[in-house]
């Protein structure tokens, strides 16, 4: 189960993949201490996690070998 920041962080990851945020948005958060710079990196699409990696490899090859 997900941790609360987790949550937090997950929520305004997508919510800035569809445009919903915008970049200076962040910095704001970042300037009023509601998100550090790693933070804000992972949210911007940095910093994903070595699972996630893993996940997207695992996809790419079952999709060449035919698999799931």
């Amino acid at each position: 189960m997900k941790t609360g920041v987790e949550l937090f962080l997950d929520y305004y990851k997508e919510r800035f993949a569809k445009g919903e945020v915008t970049e200076e948005q962040l910095s704001q958060m970042v300037s009023k201490g509601a998100l550090d710079e790693d933070e804000k990196a992972y949210i911007m699409g940095g910093g994903s996690s070595e699972l996630e990696g893993l996940r997207a490899f695992h996809s790419e090859v079952m999709g060449l070998i035919g698999g799931e």
